[in-house]
């Protein structure tokens, strides 16, 4: 593949100091984009970054808290100033939580819907905006699995809020076509993440993936950076308020 895909394009991703977030910056650099990495995590998104230019490729760090919704537009503006433009959004920061339909607390709820669904439509408006005046961008946005099908190990209030994702998702592609900027999702599956640690399909040794998943493996988050260099490149110029599922077979629709 060519190793200029994103060459000359700025890519943001949020969340990006570890996990799928880290494994997309590094894809998007890695094929020539200038990447940002945003992060609540000081200390682990600066080591992202620092990790990409060791490896002589462009990168920065900018602290971001994608609740901090006050300030939105401000950061967003100030992430733009560091190279001086954004081509590439990648909404991939979030939270998960495997509470039962019947345990779940209206504080539980709001938090989820805040972090996971809230964000992502004030950061995605925010940055629309510049995507707009460029008459180019990219937006991709990380729903789930649990989005498409409902939540098994994860709860409801996730699986609620990875729905709401494919819609707004949807919504910026509809506002977005005149301007050149598309906006697509992708469903990752049951991936090998920190934040993975205690679901129960990777704890229940009775879930035993060479059963379930037809590739017959766990997804890893370079699977799904690979997915999101895709929908960041001109090479799915065409596609857009649609959903690339990432997951070994395991949902088929």
């Amino acid at each position: 593949m060519n190793k200029n895909l994103c060459e000359g394009k700025v890519a943001v991703v949020t969340g990006a100091g570890q996990g799928i977030g880290e494994a997309i910056a590094r894809r998007l650099a890695e094929f020539g984009a200038k990447t940002i990495i945003t992060d609540i995590n000081a200390e682990k998104g600066q080591a992202t970054a620092d990790a990409l230019c060791a490896d002589g490729l462009s990168a920065a760090f900018k602290y971001f808290d994608v609740t901090d919704f006050s300030h939105i537009e401000e950061t967003i503006r100030e992430i733009k100033n560091i190279f001086g433009r954004i081509d590439i959004w990648v909404n991939n920061a979030g939270i998960t939580g495997t509470a039962r339909v019947d345990e779940i607390t209206l504080e539980d709820w709001d938090r989820m819907q805040t972090i996971d669904i809230k964000s992502v439509f004030f950061c995605t408006q925010a940055v629309f905006k510049i995507m707009r005046e460029q008459k180019y961008g990219k937006l991709v946005h990380i729903s789930s699995m649990a989005g498409e099908r409902g939540g098994r190990s994860s709860s409801c209030a996730y699986s609620s809020a990875k729905a709401g994702v494919l819609n707004i998702s949807k919504c910026f592609a509809l506002a977005g076509g005149e301007f050149n900027i598309t906006s697509n999702c992708v469903c990752p599956g049951r991936t090998l993440t920190p934040m993975a640690q205690g679901l129960s399909w990777l704890t229940d040794p009775k879930d035993d993936p060479r059963k379930t998943i037809p590739l017959g493996r766990f997804g890893t988050p370079e699977d799904i950076a690979n997915a999101v260099l895709f929908l960041a490149s001109d090479l799915s110029s065409y596609i857009t308020g649609d959903i690339i599922d990432v997951n070994g077979g395991l949902y088929m629709k």
